[in-house]
């Protein structure tokens, strides 16, 4: 469970950085429309309740809690991490 909490903040927060014009063009090589910056905060927003969830279950509610916002700190630093210190060469966009 706490593997997939931990997962799970990394994916919201990868989703919310993908939502930002800059790294959504830099990294996926594609203007961003308004719809799909809408849908990748809202998914983003759907992973960071998933996560809470997962760690409460996997913590217990207080300690649950604590390891929700430690999870979530990991994740922004590992998704700044690989989307601003990361080659402009490394990109996610998937194969043509």
């Amino acid at each position: 469970m706490s593997v997939l909490c931990v997962l799970c903040a990394v994916l919201a927060l990868l989703l919310f950085g993908l939502s930002m014009d800059q790294h959504h063009s830099q990294r996926l090589g594609t203007r961003l429309s308004a719809g799909r910056k809408q849908a990748l905060r809202r998914a983003a927003w759907l992973a960071v309740g998933l996560c809470l969830v997962l760690a409460f279950a996997a913590k217990g509610a207080v300690y649950g809690a604590i390891f929700w916002l430690g999870a979530l700190s990991f994740g922004a630093a590992l998704v700044f991490l690989a989307l601003n210190l990361a080659p402009a060469g490394c990109s996610i966009k998937p194969p043509s």
